[in-house]
């Protein structure tokens, strides 16, 4: 692991998502899996494996009635995500 400590899951920027991304996952409530709007989309900074910070853009969709990001949704439940383009289907 890196010497430098660092926030897990930080969102560095964030912008809104085009209407039509969806994203599948498996829900912490229900263990269901479930087709969730995505909301918007952020670049995010997550540890991998040894606890050394990656970066990406993920979504961020609702799911249980609040908002998530596939990031926040693995500390819970391995979400396995699955990002559907507009007009994609499941």
């Amino acid at each position: 692991m890196s010497d430098q400590q660092y926030e897990g899951n930080k969102i560095t920027a964030l912008t809104p998502a085009q209407d039509g991304w969806r994203v599948i996952v498996t829900s912490p409530r229900s263990g269901d899996r479930e087709v969730c709007p995505i909301v918007a989309w952020a670049a995010q900074r997550h540890p991998d494996e040894e606890g050394n910070p990656q970066y990406g853009v993920h979504p961020v969709f609702v799911l249980d009635g609040r908002t998530w990001t596939l990031g926040d949704l693995d500390q819970i439940i391995r979400a396995k995500g699955r990002v559907l383009a507009p007009g994609e289907k499941p």
